[in-house]
């Protein structure tokens, strides 16, 4: 289904362990690349879940996350959610921060059924259109952020009242009560 050539050899699959995986599709037994893992999210609650996650992701939601971690506080939990959100207009992937906001490291998805939906993110003192970018414009540098959401009618973004905006440790009941079951 993929016509780049370079990974037109490949299929993705979905793993015993909810990873995702790419196969050779001339030799199926061969070793699988991992690249992501399915994330079901927390029992019961939709917002951010199902949801393409990474290795960091896991840590960015656990006990140990540090609020001064360099790679970023927006995750597949949050990307999830602004994507599922009908009400928002884009996805801000903007890590704010005491020492300045900046665009941390995070995996990026959608579904097919998804309509496109432009990514931003504040880098320094800069915004900037990253994808998807509203009415055919490039991606780059957004002079006036003001201007640029009254151009497109969006809302400006809001810093959210914490980062990351869903730790593990706001859901424990819920997890503690799916893995006892």
């Amino acid at each position: 289904m993929n016509k780049n050539s370079v990974l037109s050899p490949f299929m993705g699959k979905l793993s015993y362990i909810n990873s995702l995986v790419l196969i050779r599709t001339s030799d199926p037994a061969s070793k699988p690349y991992a690249f992501a893992d399915w994330d079901q999210g927390i029992p019961g609650d939709v917002s951010f879940s199902p949801a393409v996650c990474t290795t960091l992701d896991s840590h960015r939601y656990g006990a140990y996350w540090q609020s001064d971690d360099f790679r970023g506080h927006v995750g597949c939990r949050e990307w999830t959610a602004q994507l599922y959100d009908p009400g928002r207009p884009y996805i801000d992937v903007t890590t704010y921060s005491k020492r300045g906001n900046f665009i941390g490291e995070l995996v990026g998805w959608s579904r097919f059924e998804d309509l496109p939906k432009p990514v931003i993110g504040m880098q320094g003192k800069q915004w900037l259109c990253l994808h998807e970018c509203p009415a055919g414009e490039r991606p780059g540098v957004i002079a006036d952020l003001r201007a640029w959401t009254r151009k497109h009618g969006y809302p400006m973004p809001e810093r959210p009242p914490r980062q990351p905006l869903y730790p593990d440790s706001e859901y424990q009941d819920d997890l503690n009560e799916f893995w006892n079951y």
